[in-house]
């Protein structure tokens, strides 16, 4: 909800009652108002101060309202105008309109059409800042990531993150797919006294136990066929720096084994030597599963659990902030908005009904949307006719068969029934369910025969 107390409005007209009566109502409802009775102070006023809304009269003695409201699109141009007249004709509704007038409002003034019209007016001023705000931020980092969200639990992640970042122990990042832990890897290693070294994230669900063993520790000179030559393992090239085992829960017990090893003895041994090689790596983990469960079940060691789970940092689903959708959506907007150009906003309404909706894929699935929506939108602002029409078919924009009793669930059962309501939405074309996912077709593929073994139909 807008926080009024922090808008600035400037109410302009040459009639003092009007001014009185329209500033009294707006101070009301908790805006900072400021007045002004000529076009003339409004210039003025608007040339020495901040403001994130003019209400403006048509006609005045000296300067007229679409002066007034050109200038006021000079000097900042992501203000809204809301123009007033007792003069209502068509001819010059048109006419401020297409000077950039955000509505046209005859008198006499109806208050509560006033109070939705400033409500709608301000929120989208904010949204056009706050896309500026991240594009700028974007331009100036050169790719620095950092995670969003104002939401409390996500606040306290960031002061997390950035407490965490200094020390040099093990973190565990939990959370379901599409919530952003490599992003939350990525900021830490930013953030932390390795950033001048490697960032190397591996995904173990991605690798077959032998090519992880190859790729992690290197091999020697003929340690098998084809082997002509020495490599150093990804371990050995990443030293000094920050090391992230994405999908952990995915990693063979026996490469558990000697993953635990690693992190014990702080060496590794290639594959065909004898020679232990020191290394120098912060480790950090994620999952999307319950690896406790998974120490239950005997599918990962307790002893490499504990080793991880020195910090644990859980990233709650978007789902359960929705209030950092709107922040979200502008980030996604900067960041894809930069080539195509002509798409400067999204309407409140957009945001509303995107608010609406669970995410299963979490901020993943979201910027799949707002990137989409971009390609799709052919005016300066996005609508929710631009958003995918399984989502604003929906009543209550939720998936079938997946949010029913979806807090009871188990991250692997959520996560599974979304992979198979994605599958299903592209006819079983898993290239394309891979990439909305956000994994590679190896993962997927890995996923699938694992629930063909429990007996589950997958199409």
């Amino acid at each position: 909800m807008t926080d009024t107390s922090t808008i600035a409005i400037l109410v302009v007209d040459d009639e003092v009652i009007n001014v009185q009566n329209v500033a009294h109502f707006l101070e009301h409802h908790g805006f900072q108002v400021t007045t002004a009775t000529s076009g003339n102070e409004a210039i003025g006023l608007l040339s020495k101060s901040h403001f994130d809304l003019v209400i403006t009269d048509l006609k005045m003695g000296d300067v007229d309202g679409v002066q007034v409201m050109k200038t006021a699109k000079e000097l900042h141009p992501d203000i809204e105008v809301i123009i007033v007249t007792g003069y209502a004709t068509v001819n010059s509704a048109v006419d401020a309109m297409a000077h950039g007038a955000f509505y046209y409002l005859p008198k006499p003034i109806k208050l509560k059409e006033l109070h939705t019209l400033v409500l709608r007016a301000t929120e989208k001023t904010m949204l056009l800042r706050e896309i500026s705000r991240l594009k700028q931020r974007i331009k100036a980092q050169h790719g620095t990531t950092q995670f969003i969200g104002q939401n409390p639990a996500i606040l306290e992640l960031k002061d997390s993150i950035a407490h965490f970042a200094q020390l040099d122990c093990n973190i565990l990042i939990t959370g379901e797919t599409g919530t952003g832990k490599e992003l939350v890897a990525r900021t830490m290693y930013e953030l932390s006294p390795r950033a001048d070294k490697r960032f190397l994230p591996i995904n173990c669900g991605a690798m077959t136990e032998d090519l992880m063993v190859n790729e992690l520790f290197g091999h020697e000179k003929d340690a098998y066929t084809d082997a002509g030559s020495m490599r150093n393992g990804l371990l050995e090239s990443a030293n000094g720096g920050v090391v992230l085992f994405d999908e952990i829960g995915e990693m063979p017990l026996t490469m558990q084994v000697k993953l635990l090893r690693v992190l014990q003895e702080k060496k590794i041994i290639r594959v065909g030597g004898t020679k232990e090689i020191p290394i120098d790596v912060r480790l950090l983990a994620a999952t999307n599963r319950d690896l406790k469960e998974e120490v239950k079940k005997g599918t990962f060691r307790q002893d490499l659990y504990y080793r991880l789970n020195v910090i644990n940092l859980h990233i709650p689903p978007l789902r359960e902030r929705k209030d950092d959708i709107p922040l979200l959506v502008n980030y996604f907007l900067a960041k894809y908005s930069l080539p195509i150009g002509h798409v400067k906003s999204i309407s409140p309404e957009t945001i509303r009904r995107l608010q609406e909706y669970d995410f299963p894929g979490n901020a993943r699935e979201l910027e799949n949307i707002i990137e989409r929506s971009l390609a799709l939108c052919d005016s300066s602002e996005i609508q929710p006719h631009h958003l995918p029409a399984d989502l604003i078919n929906s009543p209550h924009y939720q998936i079938p068969d997946f949010q029913a009793d979806q807090h009871s669930k188990s991250l692997e059962e959520n996560e599974r029934e979304y992979i198979l309501s994605v599958l299903k939405s592209v006819d079983g074309n898993k290239t394309k369910a891979a990439k909305i996912i956000g994994i590679d077709r190896v993962s997927l593929w890995r996923k699938l025969k694992k629930y063909e073994k429990s007996g589950i139909d997958v199409g």
